[in-house]
């Protein structure tokens, strides 16, 4: 992803502890239990809250994939509530968080989340190949059954203020392979992941060509 943005990253991995118990943090995290913490969301809420307590970003960019966004969502969801006033928060800290949501973009790649808010993020955005059997679980769930599948709120599946990427002829889930392999071949035209952010090969050895956001 570095070569691709030509951006620092800061990687946050959560490895498998196998199938069973990731279906399980899965299940947890989508709407099992509404207050449960999984480790893997305690982390990056403590990894993502430190960040935010600072005042000197100009912009944030976050992206997740599959068990990711289930984990980003819920997070997400958290600062929110803080946002909102709903959570008790220092004022000063509340204040921060606050500014810093507003320069945060987020970006969801083959989303199986349940809780999807935007509302005071500055972008969000949803990437899914059709053909991608985890997305299904989530953000390309059949709009008719999502009021029935409860989320981590005791609601249907929610996806708010979220801008809609959906690949139809496309089929795969791995981040690489799947998504940011095609992404640099022209695929999710619409995204501002991959109009905006990605760079572009340059013509020949002496041109860098970038967006204008890198530049």
């Amino acid at each position: 992803m570095y070569f691709m943005f030509g951006r620092p990253v800061k990687l946050l991995h959560n490895p498998t502890d196998g199938t069973f118990l990731d279906i399980m943090e899965c299940m947890m995290e989508t709407g099992l239990l509404r207050h449960c913490f999984t480790r893997p969301r305690d982390f990056l809420k403590d990894v993502l809250g430190k960040e935010m307590k600072k005042d000197d970003y100009k912009k944030i960019v976050l992206v997740a994939h599959s068990q990711g966004t289930i984990i980003t969502g819920n997070v997400i969801a958290d600062f929110n509530d803080i946002v909102d006033g709903t959570t008790k928060f220092n004022e000063e800290d509340r204040a921060v968080l606050k500014n810093n949501m507003s320069k945060m973009e987020v970006y969801m790649v083959a989303s199986a989340a349940h809780y999807v808010s935007g509302k005071h993020v500055s972008h969000l955005e949803c990437l899914s190949n059709r053909g991608d059997f985890v997305a299904f679980f989530g953000h390309l769930f059949p709009k008719i059954l999502k009021p029935f599948w409860l989320n981590t709120r005791r609601a249907g599946i929610h996806y708010e203020d979220c801008n809609d990427h959906v690949e139809k002829s496309a089929w795969g889930h791995l981040l690489d392979l799947h998504y940011l392999t095609p992404i640099e071949k022209g695929s999710f035209p619409g995204s501002k992941l991959a109009t905006s952010y990605l760079l572009r090969k340059p013509k020949d050895e002496s041109a860098t060509e970038t967006s204008k956001l890198l530049s």
